[in-house]
C-alpha cells in the first residue's frame, strides 16, 4: 500500500492538510509531521536547525516499503535532506510550491530574490532569537487570497512564529544519493508567497520528472483539496 508523508511550511504545522490527509487516505497511508517548534513538538527556535527538522520528518518513513513526499513551500529542503539521507526509503518528493533547491543553495538567497512575493516586505526577523513571522496584515494576501474563512480563521489561531535557521543554512546533496530519487512539481500559478516566477526559476535550476500547475494561491491544501489530491495521486501513479 502507498505511503504518503505530508511537510509543511513556514508558520504552518501538521494542521494545515487537515482536508488532504482524509482525501489522500483512500489512496494509502498518510502522516503529517509537526516539525519543530509548534503544535505538540514545541522547541526553542535559536536550537531549530535543518539537522533536528529532518530528524522529525524521518520518524513518519514507512518502516516497509518506500514512502511518497508532499512538500509545501519553505520546507522543500527538508524532504530533499530526507531523500539525501535514507534515498532508499522515498519513492518521490513531490514539490508543491516548494523550494527544491540546488545542492549548497540556501532558502534565504533564493527568497530575498523573489520579487513578485509579498512575504520579503512584510517579514520581521528577529536575529537574537532565531525566528522569523510573517506580519498579521498580509497573512490573507500573501497566503489565503482564495481559501474560506472558516479556512484562514483557523489558520491565524495556529499560525506560530518559525525558526529561522534552517532558512541560512546551504543544502547538502548528492547525485548518488539525491539525485537518484524521483521528483515532481506542483506549480501554483496565483501564489503570491512563493511567486510562479521565483518556481518556475526553481523549476529551471534543479529540473523535476514532471511538473503539474494548479490554479491557486499559496494554500491549494484548503482552497482546492480535491484538485490537489488528484494531482498529487496522478503523480504517483503514473
Amino acid at each position: 500500500m502507498a505511503h504518503y508523508l505530508l511537510i509543511h511550511g513556514s508558520w504552518h504545522g501538521a494542521w494545515c492538510w487537515y482536508k488532504i490527509v482524509p482525501r489522500l487516505a483512500a489512496h494509502g497511508n498518510v502522516s503529517s509531521v509537526n516539525l519543530p517548534g509548534r503544535g505538540r513538538n514545541p522547541a526553542v527556535p535559536a536550537e531549530v536547525g535543518l539537522e533536528r527538522m529532518a530528524d522529525a520528518a524521518a520518524a513518519h518513513l514507512a518502516d516497509d516499503g518506500k514512502t511518497t513526499i508532499v512538500v509545501h513551500s519553505r520546507y522543500g529542503i527538508v524532504a530533499s535532506a530526507l531523500a539525501e539521507r535514507h534515498p532508499e526509503r522515498v519513492r518521490r518528493i513531490v514539490y508543491l510550491a516548494s523550494f527544491m533547491l540546488p545542492a549548497g543553495d540556501r532558502v534565504a538567497q533564493w527568497s530575498i530574490s523573489d520579487r513578485e512575493s509579498l512575504i520579503p516586505a512584510n517579514l520581521e526577523l528577529n536575529s537574537s532569537e532565531y525566528w522569523d513571522w510573517l506580519k498579521p496584515e498580509a497573512h490573507v494576501e500573501a497566503l489565503y487570497a482564495d481559501c474560506g474563512a472558516d479556512d484562514v480563521s483557523l489558520a491565524r489561531t495556529l499560525l506560530c512564529r518559525e525558526p529561522s535557521r534552517p532558512a541560512g543554512e546551504p543544502l547538502r546533496l548528492s547525485d548518488e544519493r539525491y539525485g537518484r530519487v524521483p521528483r515532481a512539481y506542483i506549480r501554483l500559478t496565483e501564489d503570491r508567497a512563493v511567486s510562479p516566477a521565483l518556481q518556475d526559476r526553481l523549476i529551471e535550476a534543479s529540473p523535476p520528472e514532471r511538473v503539474e500547475s494548479i490554479a491557486a494561491s499559496h494554500s491549494a491544501y484548503f482552497s482546492q483539496p480535491d484538485r490537489l489530491t488528484e494531482t498529487i495521486v496522478r503523480i504517483d501513479r503514473d
